[in-house]
């Protein structure tokens, strides 16, 4: 679901490898060149007004990797949903792994991989993301 006004920028991959998962990006959402978002059974979601910087990579699955019998490519998918606030200003080439939640007015500097949830407000940066400043 692309909301109204929202732009994606030149070479922009939306990867749905399931039925059952979504992307919804809400109104005047902007993902910026060359960036991924994916998800195969998994809900992934933008709220409006954010910014998504080039390069960024946002994923609500990861290769299952829970047995060591079979390959990892043949495991299947495994994740969580990704939920990404209203009016928040991810960086550019910025990670955004499984199960993630991005509060509202949330900053997320370049770089970063965010493995745990932001609160609103907040801004973080760092491999992986921390704290760095308060509202």
């Amino acid at each position: 679901v692309l909301g109204e006004g929202s732009h994606r920028d030149q070479g922009v991959i939306l990867w749905l490898g399931g039925k059952t998962g979504s992307i919804c990006l809400g109104d005047r959402v902007y993902v910026g060149p060359y960036s991924y978002l994916g998800t195969a059974s998994h809900k992934l979601e933008i709220g409006a007004d954010t910014m998504v910087g080039a390069q960024s990579y946002i994923i609500a699955e990861n290769h299952g990797t829970g047995r060591k019998d079979i390959p990892y490519a043949r495991q299947g998918y495994v994740g969580a949903d990704v939920v990404i606030g209203k009016n928040v200003w991810l960086g550019c080439q910025v990670a955004i792994l499984p199960g993630v939640t991005i509060g509202d007015d949330a900053i997320i500097g370049a770089g970063a991989v965010v493995t745990k949830n932001v609160p609103s407000g907040e801004t973080w940066a760092g491999v992986p993301a921390k704290k760095i400043r308060g509202r």
